[in-house]
């Protein structure tokens, strides 16, 4: 096939009918056979390697779900959108996205995604006429996100599928390869020694059943499919046992894979590229209009070899300074470099130490002051932060009417994502101690859970919300109660802490509060059968009958 520059029109080559992006959560991109995974069973995603395109050095910009996935619909980083972390910040509606280009070129949209951390009320729903964020019971670890595995995601997006037009544009988002692994079974039997391959084992089937689903009812001509991440797993490196607290390679370089109309067979390019180049190459694939104001660009400059110019990857982490109060990261991937800013600022020499593990910021100040002042450059549009408890007025109504007083912004909004404070690197062994924790909670043993977390520092959201969830069924009610509020008055939109400030409330005999919760946990997450089975529990408890199934 010959490749004609960017933009140009091929007579023999027309615009794909059909879109199929897919996105798996926590792929790392090392663990996929196409990547040189040795003992990895990825062959859908393999084929689609060696059918098509595939990038050798993508690089997110976050270890976050949903600010990566907001830069994968934006074509923006996540300073520009303002979506710095999961469930606190929504997109703001000014942005254009991915799913609004494709709906104006024509194309009917359609999203299934895998965790209640892309419901729709963040923002990413916007142009797609089917936004499906339908979860069940299933939460990822003790305290965490409802999600549905992917044979459900599959599912119901080949149901859309059977009854959609010819022309389509669709996002599916599998979150099973994120922490905790539990892969179904046959695959958890097959990788019993590594439940992690076992998750991205079964997510590559629903990958190949999905796409096969749609060839069957359309055809593989003109279909053109998309697999990428939102970001990688650390496995313990730098003393991270999964990730959102590094922004290293091991977290920030994932799997983009393409093929389709337009395409070469069989390429492979080594020059990064970012996930925010991801959208602008879609729609100039369809023959769309680019998004306003969009940082990513289309990469099929890339594809063909008329593009010289270096692509830098921007990348962050604000989980450190929003969950456990240390300092953010911030920092630049070039093909060579990683920079870093922090307290202590790193730089790694990624093609003699591809691992990071040796910082050579002390040896190299003027690299690290040029660097530096790129980021600064870098950093000069942000966007503020819009939080999810702004929604509306309405919102904020309804949140003041169960006890919880919606945030505002601080009046400085730099503070937000400005380097300064406890160095992640020297406080990151609290994650192992976390984990301990969480691992005890799990096994039944909430008072040793409860010990474990006593002499963790109290500031943090996660570290509240882990204790929240053992200090409710250690039977610690007054505990518990301030420690779900403490994290409800910065994430609001958590389900699994209403219901667990519902039993806290409830062990306190503060029956008239526990309805409330327990109403509010049901009407985040409808399918949540612990918030249906608290609000069923206190109507007995409060005489009239009540549909205990949450609005």
């Amino acid at each position: 096939m010959v490749l004609l520059p960017a933009g140009c029109a091929r007579v023999s080559d027309p615009a794909p009918g059909r879109v199929v992006l897919v996105s798996i959560d926590t792929l790392r991109a090392d663990r996929v056979g196409c990547y040189g995974a040795a003992g990895a069973h990825t062959p859908h995603l393999d084929a689609i390697a060696a059918a098509g395109v595939r990038f050798a050095a993508a690089i997110s910009p976050a270890p976050l779900t949903l600010p990566a996935h907001a830069s994968l619909m934006t074509a923006l980083d996540p300073p520009d959108h303002g979506v710095r972390h999961n469930s606190i910040h929504r997109l703001d509606i000014a942005l254009p996205t991915l799913a609004e280009g494709m709906r104006a070129a024509g194309y009917a949209t359609a999203a299934f995604v895998g965790a209640v951390v892309l419901d729709e009320r963040f923002g990413l729903g916007r142009g797609f006429d089917v936004y499906d964020d339908e979860m069940g019971d299933r939460i990822s670890g003790v305290v965490g996100y409802a999600e549905r595995r992917a044979d459900r995601v599959v599912d119901a997006a080949l149901a859309w599928v059977r009854e959609a037009p010819a022309r389509f544009f669709l996002w599916v988002h599998f979150y099973d390869p994120h922490m905790t692994y539990e892969p179904p079974p046959g695959f958890a039997s097959a990788f019993a020694n590594r439940p992690y391959a076992g998750e991205i084992a079964f997510a590559d089937f629903e990958l190949g059943r999905l796409v096969a689903g749609v060839t069957e009812r359309w055809g593989a001509e003109g279909l053109l499919v998309v697999a990428t991440s939102d970001h990688g797993e650390s496995l313990d490196e730098h003393g991270e046992p999964s990730h959102s607290y590094t922004i290293y390679d091991a977290t920030q370089r994932v799997p983009l894979l393409m093929r389709g109309p337009g395409l070469p067979v069989g390429r492979v390019i080594e020059a990064p590229v970012r996930l925010i180049d991801v959208a602008p190459t879609l729609l100039g694939l369809v023959g769309a209009r680019p998004l306003a104001g969009a940082t990513g660009r289309d990469l099929r400059p890339l594809i063909d070899g008329s593009e010289r110019v270096e692509r830098i990857a921007y990348v962050e982490t604000l989980a450190t300074q929003l969950d456990y109060r240390w300092s953010p990261l911030l920092g630049l991937r070039t093909a060579r470099f990683k920079y870093i800013r922090a307290p202590r600022p790193e730089l790694y020499d990624l093609e003699a130490d591809p691992g990071e593990t040796r910082n050579r910021a002390a040896d190299e100040p003027d690299r690290v002051a040029s660097l530096d002042r790129a980021l600064e450059e870098r950093l000069a549009r942000t966007r503020p932060a819009v939080p999810v408890g702004d929604l509306s007025p309405t919102d904020r109504e309804r949140l003041q009417s169960l006890g919880y007083v919606v945030p505002t912004p601080p009046a400085d909004e730099l503070a937000l994502g400005k380097v300064g404070g406890p160095d992640p690197k020297d406080e990151i062994g609290l994650l192992r101690v976390m984990g301990e924790a969480e691992s005890l909670l799990a096994r039944g043993k909430a008072l040793e859970a409860l010990a474990k977390l006593e002499g963790v520092p109290t500031g943090g959201m996660l570290v509240a919300a882990l204790r929240a969830a053992a200090a409710v069924t250690a039977g610690r009610y007054e505990t518990a109660e301030a420690s779900a509020r403490s994290v409800l008055a910065q994430e609001p939109g958590r389900g699994d802490l209403w219901t667990i400030l519902g039993r806290a409330l409830e062990g306190r005999g503060k029956l008239p509060e526990a309805r409330r919760a327990f109403d509010e946990a049901a009407r985040i997450a409808a399918g949540n059968s612990a918030a249906r089975a608290g609000v069923a529990a206190e109507a007995v408890d409060a005489g009239p009958p009540r549909d205990a199934r949450g609005p």
